[in-house]
Order: C-alpha cells, then structure tokens, then sequence
C-alpha cells in the first residue's frame, strides 16, 4: 500500500491505495486540470462546488468514453456477424455455381437422350415398316402355297 498525499483545489488529502505514487499524482493533476477548468468556466464557484463539477465532468467522460466503449464491442460483434454472412453468402453462391454447372450437364445429357429416343423411334418405326412388309410377304407366300396347293390337289384328283 502506497501512501500519497495530493492537493486538489488547494486542499490536501491522503490517499492510500495499491497504485504507484506517479499514477495517483496523474489523477490529482487530471481533477485539478478540471476543478480549474469549472472555475474558469464558471462565476463566483466557491467552497466544494467546484470539485463536485469537476467529478460530474469526470464522470460524464466515463459514461460517455463507457458508452462508446459498449457501442465499439457491439460493432465489432456486427462486423463479425457481417463477415460471417458474407461468407455465407459466397457459400451460397459457388453452391448455385455448381449447380447450375451440374443443371447444364444434366440439360445436354437430357439433349443426347432424346436424340437417341428420336433416333431409336426413327428406327422402331422402319422395323415396324419392316415388320408389316415381311408380313405381307407371309401372306402372299401362304396365299401362293394354298392356291398352289389346290392345283396339285385338283391334279391329283384329275388322275
């Protein structure tokens, strides 16, 4: 424990605290520094009045530097989430990239598919062609056989 005395507004006080000499003497200058400047600043200020405004000041400054302080967090915190975000968005986006990539190849795999579709109905319709041909051939053979067949069957009896 430092023992210190310090003079504020020509009063001296004891003070004894765990700081440095210095440090503490830096505050007395800082409360002096606005004592004098609630003097100056004010008319006929006498007795107490003058520290009281000045610890008022003092006290504004922190709540205010407090303030600030609190608001600089929370910003940080928003730019956090911000990047996070952004992130996430380019996430998002080479997602979409590759599924429309993906979406293309399906399209032109879907294209190949129905030119061969189209090429094999091509092909299934000519079998068909082919198909009803063969069977009219069939026919017209049976036709052929039978009327041949009764011929050599009259013959046959003709004998």
């Amino acid at each position: 424990m430092n023992k210190v005395n310090i003079t504020i507004n020509s009063r001296v006080y004891t003070v004894v605290a765990d700081e440095e000499e210095s440090y503490i003497k830096s505050l007395c200058e800082y409360v002096n520094d606005k004592v004098n400047t609630v003097l100056r600043e004010g008319s006929h200020v006498m007795g107490e009045r003058p520290i009281v405004l000045a610890a008022l000041n003092i006290c504004d400054e922190y709540f205010k530097l407090l303030n600030s302080s609190e608001e600089s967090v929370k910003t940080s915190e928003l730019m956090t989430r911000i990047n996070e975000l952004e992130e996430e968005m380019r996430d998002i986006k080479r997602s979409e990239a590759k599924a429309r990539d993906s979406g293309a190849e399906v399209a032109e795999e879907l294209n190949v598919t129905q030119k061969v579709l189209e090429e094999t109905e091509e092909k299934v319709k000519f079998l068909e062609g082919q198909i009803t041909l063969k069977e009219n051939q069939m026919k017209k053979q049976r036709s052929d056989f039978a009327i041949r067949e009764r011929e050599l069957l009259d013959m046959l009896d003709s004998k």
